[in-house]
């Protein structure tokens, strides 16, 4: 039983990089991204922060190859437990789930 319990979580490893890797590419996929969306909406109503762009920039590793900003994204989960900020509800994702979980 325990040969059997070790084995499991030994395939979860594989198994979750995978899943981060393709959830992380069904991000990227659609063209453009979320900060420059954001940009354009900041851009209409007159309140553009460019020190707040530049620092978001850097953040995410936009600009950057894309195994760069995937690194950034998973290590800041596995090493920090950063999830990152979501944009829509601007609060901390790791906030949010927490929020759906307890």
């Amino acid at each position: 039983m325990g040969a059997y319990i070790l084995r499991r979580l030994l395939y979860m490893i594989p198994t979750l990089i995978v899943i981060s890797i393709i959830s992380f590419v069904i991000i990227q996929l659609p063209p453009g991204d979320y900060l420059t969306l954001m940009i354009a909406d900041m851009q209409a109503s007159g309140d553009v922060d460019t020190a707040q762009i530049e620092a978001l920039r850097a953040r995410y590793g936009l600009g950057q190859p894309i195994y760069v900003q995937y690194w950034k994204w998973i290590s800041g989960i596995i090493f920090r437990g950063d999830f990152g900020q979501s944009f829509e509800w601007n609060r901390a994702v790791s906030e949010l789930i927490w929020g759906r979980l307890g």
